[in-house]
């Protein structure tokens, strides 16, 4: 495969990942199986990006590290200032609320999700930003963001690991990697059998081990390719294209053990999360070669590439269809607040909050490119009027 290819796969298997995310985020009825793979999976693939070299000495891992907090740290810390600064307007327009009779009409398995907010002053305000700055709390509107901040740890310390081995042999190097590999795993295990029914969202200790795991598959399996040990195996395309509906049977027959909330380093077990992360993956790279030359796989390429904008604006975008939902069924307004969605929606309706979880954001990128165009034709004329 070659590297234009390769990309291409990679966006789609990123785009249809994050399609499942926003679905997964409507407790459908296939969220469960979603939750198998479909974070890990987004892990595998940064892994699988990385390139030794940003370790070959410590002026490339300086500029890894700033790429780092261009790409992860600052989007997570713009958006989420903007969600705590909108705290008194997400309650006026019901996208939260601080009505009482919202905690006995909601529907959840987990209630104490449900919160009741209030309208805050300044202070409060200020508070609330510098907690997002200081990665102590994140705005409810921006839950979902909590991965990028645990990401950006690990592909830190990845690169400064890969700083560290740079002058190993490649067997050496993927023989360490493995032995950190297994330490992160049995970590991993522990964390999920002592805390992960009590570990709070901002535990990005708790988080990081299970997350580097499965960035740590990614690695390994790129340098397994790109050493050829895969490589053969992945030029006969039948392999690939089998590979779909074996690893669909083998997640199913998983299914029955349990599921991963990386959030709350829940992984079952090591083999758990190393099976469910490799077949997830064997699963939608499959896909990706089947729709990669149709329109289909045009389409799901260009989401791919605008997944960012896609986790940080698909629940916001929910709200707009509890809006509508409500309206149409006759339920109260403060419903609206029901967090991600209105769970006793039949399953078309969380049909639409997908579409819409997607589309949305979607549109607003296409909208925000557009006068990006606009600005720089105008500057470019402005420039030549000048000359």
């Amino acid at each position: 495969m070659d590297s234009k290819a390769r990309n291409n796969n990679i966006d789609i298997i990123k785009g249809i990942a994050i399609i499942l995310m926003v679905y997964g985020h409507t407790f459908g009825v296939a969220r469960d199986f979603i939750y198998l793979f479909h974070m890990p999976v987004f892990i595998f693939v940064s892994g699988y990006c990385f390139n030794k070299a940003h370790g070959a000495s410590l002026q490339q891992a300086e500029g890894y590290f700033f790429s780092r907090v261009r790409r992860l740290l600052i989007p997570y810390m713009g958006f989420n200032i903007v969600y705590a600064i909108l705290n008194n307007v997400f309650i006026s327009l019901n996208f939260y609320t601080d009505n009482g009779a919202f905690k006995q009409d909601v529907v959840f398995i987990q209630k104490a999700a449900q919160t009741l907010m209030h309208r805050k002053g300044v202070r409060e305000l200020v508070v609330d930003v510098y907690n997002v700055l200081t990665l102590k709390e994140i705005p409810q509107m921006g839950s979902a963001s909590w991965f990028l901040i645990v990401l950006f740890l690990v592909c830190v310390i990845h690169c400064f690991v890969e700083y560290g081995i740079r002058g190993l042999g490649s067997k050496v190097r993927v023989a360490v990697l493995c032995v950190l590999l297994a330490i992160n795993l049995l970590v991993a295990f522990a964390i999920s059998k002592g805390f992960a029914s009590e570990a709070p969202i901002a535990d990005r200790h708790l988080q990081v081990f299970g997350v580097y795991s499965c960035y740590l598959m990614g690695v390994l399996t790129r340098s397994f390719v790109d050493t050829g040990m895969l490589g053969k195996l992945l030029a006969k395309k039948w392999i690939v294209v089998c590979a779909g509906p074996v690893s669909f049977g083998g997640l199913l027959s998983l299914l029955p053990f349990g599921t991963l909330e990386l959030s709350k380093s829940q992984i079952v077990n090591p083999v758990f999360l190393v099976a469910t992360t490799l077949l997830g993956i064997a699963m939608l790279a499959s896909v990706a070669v089947d729709f990669e030359n149709n329109f289909l796989g045009r389409w799901l390429t260009f989401i791919g590439k605008y997944t960012m904008s896609i986790l940080f604006l698909h629940i916001l975008a929910f709200k707009l269809v509890s809006v509508g939902y409500c309206l149409a069924v006759g339920k109260p307004m403060y419903m609206v607040a029901s967090w991600p969605v209105i769970f006793d929606a039949p399953e078309y309706v969380l049909i639409i909050y997908t579409i819409v979880g997607v589309a949305l954001p979607l549109l607003a990128d296409a909208v925000i490119d557009r006068l990006k165009a606009i600005y720089k034709r105008q500057i470019l004329t402005d420039s030549n009027s000048g000359d």
